[in-house]
């Protein structure tokens, strides 16, 4: 039979993990509560995605869709911030009120308790393992730089004004590559710290820390996750304030300190080694393994904001469009026409997109839809999915199609992008455009290179006309992908 007790390390300390007063009691049954649901899943369609999880095609996406499940949804309140705005704080309030609520009615309940040290022990760590895989799992994505990557040749083209705040947050992380991976470590490095006892009061800190730094940048550029991540602020604070006072009377008051921990006392054998293969298994998946899976889809062609299908070979640059034929007449260049092409960018991968005087439903890149989270089918609240490349991918089929939101969200529509099928032997592009909004448009051109910086295009664009383009590639420089690298001369 196994026992659970107090490790005390000083007799005069009996006192402390002995009677609690009403108050604390009180404030215990709340945080407790507030906690567990904080900390487990309360929206049907996480379980729905872990039953229906297939091991054999197992991604860095499904790991990631375990760790970076959300807090309570009660209410659904959309804002340019996604479902996560400012509004939607709502939730962990109404989340509180309702812990108050329950802690009193436990209250009332439970008149013989004299404390509650055992649970008090398993709530945090329930709250210490959940925040610390979520934290490593956030850091992930940035330590293998795919959340934020580096402006792709449309969007060094496309105008400062056409960006979506959210668009320009991102943008401005990634093109720092290094400084991207050291947020990915700085997200990383409390998740580790968490998963000793010993060093988790660190680890809590240090997530409060960063985790609120990301929920103010979120609001100041509208990034959508500012509520998840000042959910996870709120949970390593609580994680914290079991040492708190230690730490001010020992560094603030300067006073001596007798440690005081609760720790279970567990006799029997096969439980130490149960609990020892629990722990272990569950930090193996969620550290190195998901690391490793990271790695995988970084490293092989599977990162999620980048299309993975080689483009025309030494074909990426900015070209002017300096002859345009529509039904064999020639459209003279005007930012008004619709129709005739501005300019064209390719990419090192399959995309090619032109600027045209013609608006499109964008994404607009806000933090999550009501889909994702309450499955909700309003299709005033919803975007549509732009980030499906791993479901695409385990169908076997090309997973750009799915690759979209880094060159297509949150950036106005005049710059319509295009994946491209490229027969080399015909010499022909099979275009459809990647905006999910407009998935019906597809073109068939014929391309022919004459010369290192010259591609005649001409075929049947997206409305069934006959087009004749020319570009006609500039030796552009960009500022900000040079750097320290060139000089530059100051006037």
């Amino acid at each position: 039979m196994s026992t659970l007790h107090p490790t005390i390390e000083n007799p005069g300390l009996a006192k402390e993990a002995g009677h609690w007063s009403n108050t604390q009691k009180i404030a215990f049954r709340i945080g407790f509560l507030y906690l567990l649901f904080l900390c487990i899943p309360t929206y049907p369609r996480f379980y729905e995605d872990l039953i229906n999880l297939r091991f054999s095609k197992i991604t860095y996406h499904n790991f990631q869709s375990i760790v970076a499940f959300w807090p309570p949804q009660f209410v659904t309140i959309e804002s340019e911030e996604g479902v996560f705005g400012l509004l939607n704080y709502i939730n962990l309030i109404l989340l509180f009120a309702g812990s108050v609520v329950a802690g009193l009615i436990w209250t009332l309940l439970d008149k013989k308790s004299t404390q509650y040290s055992k649970l008090y022990y398993w709530i945090r760590v329930l709250a210490r393992y959940r925040l610390a895989y979520g934290m490593v799992g956030w850091g992930l994505k940035k330590a293998f730089p795919m959340q934020m990557v580096f402006p792709t040749v449309g969007m060094l083209n496309t105008p400062f004004i056409d960006m979506a705040e959210k668009k320009l947050y991102w943008s401005h992380v990634g093109v720092s590559f290094w400084y991207t991976v050291f947020l990915g470590f700085a997200e990383i490095l409390p998740g580790l710290l968490l998963l000793n006892r010993r060093t988790s009061p660190l680890g809590a800190a240090l997530a409060a820390v960063v985790t609120f730094n990301i929920a103010i940048a979120n609001h100041a550029y509208d990034a959508g996750v500012a509520v998840p991540a000042a959910y996870f602020a709120i949970i390593g604070i609580f994680i914290l304030w079991y040492d708190l006072p230690k730490i001010w009377n020992l560094v603030v008051n300067e006073q001596d300190i007798q440690p005081y921990r609760y720790q279970p006392i567990i006799s029997e054998a096969w439980k130490r080694k149960l609990a020892f293969g629990i722990k272990w298994t569950f930090n193996f998946l969620f550290v190195p393994v998901a690391a490793a899976l990271w790695a995988y889809g970084f490293f092989y062609g599977n990162n999620y904001n980048i299309p993975s299908t080689p483009g025309l070979t030494g074909a990426k640059g900015y070209y002017n469009v300096t002859e345009f034929k529509l039904n064999g007449k020639v459209l003279p260049y005007t930012p008004l026409d619709s129709i005739r092409w501005q300019d064209a960018t390719f990419e090192s991968w399959s995309s090619l997109s032109y600027k045209t005087n013609r608006g499109a439903i964008a994404d607009r890149m806000i933090g999550y839809s009501p889909l994702r989270v309450t499955k909700n089918k309003n299709a005033k609240l919803n975007q549509v999915n732009t980030q499906d490349s791993d479901e695409l991918q385990k169908l076997k089929k090309n997973r750009d199609l799915g690759v979209t939101r880094w060159e297509v969200g949150g950036m106005a529509g005049e710059r319509r992008y295009f994946f491209y099928n490229a027969d080399t032997v015909k010499q022909v592009l099979y275009l459809q455009n990647k905006n999910k909004n407009h998935k019906e448009e597809t073109q068939v051109l014929r391309y022919a290179r004459q010369g290192k910086n010259r591609i005649v295009l001409q075929g049947i664009n997206e409305f069934k006309d006959s087009i004749y383009v020319v570009l006609d590639r500039v030796d552009k420089r960009y500022p900000l992908v040079e750097g320290r690298t060139s000089s530059v001369k100051v006037y």
